[in-house]
């Protein structure tokens, strides 16, 4: 259990960090998807979606770790309800990374691409 929760504190962490990055990376005005709100493809702001994947991980995190935790196990099997935990974060990390992607993509093919200036393709050097 003590594995995979600290696998499971890695991966909330790696969520609040890519979070940090959609922010520097992604413009003001990013429509960032967020798939919780009953259908796919349901776009929120960029504040909102990138405050709430972490949240939501978060919030997951807490609830498997306290089942895992007061789930008796029977010593004899190797299964363990905490393993839950870093499953369902990585499911939900690879569903943020996606969604950030899939945000600089759209931002791109508007042309205004984050480093660039009104669309027209002149960013800073490299």
């Amino acid at each position: 259990m003590v594995t995979a929760l600290s696998v499971g504190g890695a991966e909330l962490i790696a969520m609040i960090l890519l979070s940090v990055y959609g922010a520097m990376r992604l413009p003001p005005d990013a429509r960032v998807p967020l798939h919780w709100g009953g259908r796919w493809g349901n776009l929120q702001s960029k504040q909102t979606a990138l405050i709430a994947y972490p949240v939501i991980g978060a919030a997951i995190f807490v609830l498997l770790a306290v089942v895992g935790l007061t789930l008796p196990t029977n010593s004899k099997s190797a299964f363990s309800p905490g393993i839950f935990v870093p499953i369902v974060l990585c499911l939900i990390l690879l569903t943020q990374v996606r969604a950030i992607d899939q945000a600089r993509r759209t931002d791109a093919e508007r042309g205004t691409g984050a480093g660039t200036e009104a669309g027209t393709g002149a960013g800073p050097a490299r």
